[in-house]
Order: C-alpha cells, then structure tokens, then sequence
C-alpha cells in the first residue's frame, strides 16, 4: 500500500488567491482487500477527487486510517459528512 498525503496546502502563486487549503489524499493498493477495508469512506476511484468528495481534517483522516490498518480491532469511524 502506498498513501500520497499532501502535508499542506499548494502556494497561492500556483492556484490563486482564492484557492481551498484543502490537499488531496490517494491510497493506492494491489491488493483489493486493502481498499475493502476503506470502502465506507465514500471516496472515487482515481488519482483526482471529485468536487463532492469527502474533507476531512488531518486528524480525522488518521484516526480513520489507524482504525482501519492499525493492530487493534477495526471499528466503524463515523460517515463523512457531505461538503
């Protein structure tokens, strides 16, 4: 499994003023049993995130990740919430 986390926002000079602080993060895995375990988190196949796509603080996306890959029993973290 790879992940690709932004660690923050792009620079005003590359996408403008008005630009969301939001970054990107993609999970890429051979095995499908790996995106299985992510399924509930409402996210798209590809590289580039839909407009509707979930947002999540960095808190959050790694509580979410540690409850899904971590060594302790998985449980179900709350649905993301619509933008």
């Amino acid at each position: 499994m790879l992940v690709f986390l932004g660690d923050h926002q792009p620079s005003p000079v590359v996408t403008g003023e008005n630009a969301s602080r939001d970054v990107p993060i993609t999970i890429v895995a051979r095995d499908p049993r790996v995106l299985d375990r992510i399924d509930g988190w409402q996210w798209q196949d590809g590289l580039r995130p839909s407009p509707d796509a979930p947002v999540w603080r960095m808190d959050a996306f790694r509580d979410r990740f540690l409850t899904a890959f971590g060594s302790r029993p998985a449980s179900a973290p709350p649905a993301a919430a619509p933008r």
